[in-house]
């Protein structure tokens, strides 16, 4: 593309290309919907932390489990942010509802695949367990509406990757509204009316909240004016770029893949061994699920921003980008020390009605202050990755990512199996393991490889 098309390219905001400002813009809107998700599943778990301890860590256990079967499919459900991002950086708008349209048909399809193999899973990860009833009872009911997750992931990139984060945020804020009022009323019940279920009430509202999102989605993707201009009711599998599209996910799906059975494996040995491992799983995954959001709204944020950057072919301004993920980085640690190490005691709270002995409280607020530094190292992490993503470097990102087991299981087994470290030093083990892999992605980044590529757009539009 010329300067002068680079500068007639529609902009994602009204301020400085790739600016604090800007990423802010983009960012917030993001980082709100998903504090709203992860807020959503931090009532989920805090209820049932209420209504039964066992139920509580059974839950936690099979969503590290589900992350195996959703997760990788987002991945491949947000790589259609990149082709958003591009095809409207480039001002080849009628591309991006065909573009979206072959990530639906990739959603509905993975039911095939997903629903079989987590019933042949299930036994084999939860068997053995304290948790093994509660744990299987909430994955099985998630597995039956599994592909509505990625399918929500594949029509909100549609509008994020234009910068138009406001439907989104809107549509999440009624879906988890709906979540968090059913959680509590399908949990606990209601007396004469509703029962009491449990964990299959908290799945039962989980997947009736999925479902609204999508639907509200859908009809904005469909309307009238969506259609005239990007295409969107041109829903026609055009097997071309189907492949082309799956194909340019599938090395992120794959890396998430090998991350998150590393992580599956790490939890199932923590879950093996449980009384205080356990509940630090419990605590620290929870926590995790409460706060991340920041990072992984920065996270989309910068991605849309690059995307559109390397679309319009101005890659000076990407480093500038950069600087600004690192002082957003810098404002939210700054800011969650507050719950992580200045008023630890208080966040713990919330999750145990019964006092906590001395040395179990020792061990757990050692695991906030090693929580606290994860989510820096898995922010910078983020930024990092941010830039391979947008790029489209899968091949770098596919190769380094089986490193991961060497930075993350490898080390956990020995600390808790060999070595009996506390429990607590996991979550120092992750941050470690999240440090690295962000050092490498910047190194990485640093050569500049999308400099190389002779057009900016997916090859298959050309």
């Amino acid at each position: 593309m010329s300067q002068e098309a680079a500068q007639d390219a529609p902009r994602l905001s009204k301020y400085p290309v790739a600016s604090f400002r800007e990423l802010l813009f983009l960012s917030i809107p993001l980082i709100l919907g998903l504090f709203s998700s992860s807020f959503m599943g931090f009532c989920d778990r805090l209820f049932l932390a209420r209504y039964s301890l066992a139920a509580w860590e059974g839950t936690v256990t099979a969503s590290n489990l589900i992350m195996l079967f959703q997760h990788p499919l987002m991945r491949i459900a947000m790589m259609g942010q990149v082709f958003v991002g591009l095809y409207y950086g480039s001002k080849r708008f009628e591309k991006i509802g065909p573009a979206i349209w072959q990530i639906i048909w990739m959603c509905l399809f993975s039911m095939l695949l997903t629903l079989p193999l987590s019933q042949f899973v299930a036994p084999y990860f939860f068997g053995g367990t304290t948790v093994q009833e509660h744990a299987t009872l909430y994955f099985s009911t998630i597995m039956f509406v599994n592909f509505l997750f990625p399918l929500g992931t594949a029509i909100s990139v549609f509008f994020i990757g234009q910068g138009r984060m406001h439907i989104v945020f809107a549509t999440t804020l009624i879906s988890h509204g709906i979540n968090i009022g059913l959680d509590y009323l399908f949990i606990f019940g209601f007396p004469g009316i509703i029962p009491s279920m449990g964990v299959f009430g908290a799945a039962v509202a989980t997947a009736i909240s999925q479902l609204i999102y999508c639907a509200i989605l859908m009809g904005a993707f469909l309307q009238k004016k969506e259609r005239k201009r990007f295409g969107t009711g041109n829903y026609t599998i055009h097997w071309n770029q189907f492949w082309n599209q799956f194909r340019t996910g599938v090395p992120r799906a794959i890396g998430r893949l090998i991350v998150l059975t590393a992580w599956v494996s790490i939890s199932r040995l923590m879950t093996l061994k449980g009384g205080e491992y356990l509940m630090v799983l419990s605590i620290g995954s929870t926590l995790i699920l409460l706060f991340t959001f920041i990072n992984d709204g920065m996270h989309q944020g910068m991605i849309t921003i690059a995307s559109n950057i390397m679309g319009k072919r101005d890659f000076a301004k990407l480093w500038r980008l950069v600087r600004s993920g690192l002082s957003l980085l810098a404002v939210t640690t700054a800011l969650l020390s507050i719950p992580y190490v200045i008023f630890p005691d208080l966040t713990l709270s919330f999750f145990f009605s019964d006092p906590l002995g001395p040395e179990t409280l020792r061990i757990l607020r050692r695991a906030c202050i090693w929580l606290w530094v994860f989510f820096f190292c898995y922010g910078f992490n983020i930024i990092g990755l941010s830039l391979i993503i947008a790029a489209r470097d899968m091949s770098f990102y596919l190769l380094s990512i089986p490193f991961v087991w060497l930075t993350s299981f490898v080390p956990v087994y020995f600390a808790m199996n060999k070595w009996n470290w506390s429990p607590d030093t996991i979550w120092f083990i992750m941050a470690l393991d999240s440090l690295i892999f962000g050092i490498a992605f910047i190194l990485r980044s640093s050569k500049e490889k999308w400099k190389e590529s002779e057009d900016a757009v997916p090859l298959e539009s050309k």
